[in-house]
């Protein structure tokens, strides 16, 4: 006699093969355990984040002015222009380098070679050497090399700014990463709980057969994977962050009406095909 098992579909083959299938996304939202939905989440959520360090690796300019807004002033001051016009720059170094004060006021200063008698007291600091130059502000302090990609006689804002980001390139994308990746978090975490949180008050009124919050988040995060990745894709043609969430939560919305005319968020009488 020879027995027969019911093939179960493996989780994530069931997420993807749900996402164009309003019933199907409705028929499978008891599906995932509560671990499962983290994952789900947490995959969503990197989906959305993977457009920012591309963007950023990819970067040949960068706006310093957000970020160190006095010392962005000191790089694109006339009185640096005026500095290095007058200095003898050759293959990434500067020649016989001399000790040098270009600008000083109560909390900035830069120059060449200045001592610690020079930066003591000084919130922002510009030390240019021969082949580096240091940047302190904020309570940081960040090394650089010069770079080649700008001239520095003409434009010596774009040189110094060019130098800095491309020295400092992986440490200012992890901390993108990092700032506008809890942006990202914290909007997923207002859609999946907002939306599931509504899908799930319609049970008492019998409006639908959710059951519970645990299938009206299932059912949320399915609805949400067709918008993350059409985020993802305009993030990485054209990123901005804000962008991305907006694409997110109209598609999200366009994806509920979807699957509430397909469904009215009811099973059918008998429709096993619609599980995976």
């Amino acid at each position: 006699m020879q027995s027969t098992t019911k093939k179960t579909t493996a989780f994530p083959v069931r997420f993807f093969g749900s996402l164009f299938s309003p019933r199907r996304m409705f028929a499978n939202r008891d599906q995932f355990n509560w671990l499962q939905i983290i994952v789900l989440f947490i995959f969503l959520t990197a989906v959305m984040m993977m457009p920012i360090p591309f963007y950023y690796n990819h970067q040949t300019n960068f706006n310093l002015s957000p970020f160190l807004p006095q010392v962005d002033k000191m790089m694109a001051s006339d009185q640096m222009q005026t500095a290095l016009k007058d200095t003898n720059y050759q293959n990434q170094q500067f020649k016989d380098v001399k000790h040098q004060v270009i600008i000083k006021t109560k909390t900035n200063v830069a120059g060449f070679d200045l001592t610690k008698q020079d930066i003591a007291g000084h919130q922002n600091v510009i030390n240019m050497h021969a082949k580096t130059f240091q940047v302190k502000s904020v309570g940081s302090e960040f090394k650089a090399k010069y770079v080649p990609g700008h001239n520095l006689k003409t434009n010596a804002h774009a040189f110094l700014v060019n130098s800095w980001y491309q020295s400092n390139k992986v440490m200012i994308g992890l901390f993108m990463l990092t700032a506008l990746g809890m942006i990202v978090i914290g909007v997923n975490l207002i859609l999946v709980n907002g939306a599931a949180f509504f899908l799930f008050l319609s049970r008492h009124n019998k409006i639908t057969h959710i059951r519970s919050f645990r299938e009206a988040v299932s059912l949320t995060l399915m609805m949400m994977g067709i918008g993350s990745i059409l985020a993802m894709i305009v993030g990485l043609v054209n990123f901005d962050v804000t962008i991305e969430l907006t694409v997110q939560s109209l598609s999200l919305a366009f994806v509920v009406l979807w699957v509430f005319l397909k469904t009215k968020f009811k099973d059918p009488e008998i429709d096993q095909t619609m599980l995976l």
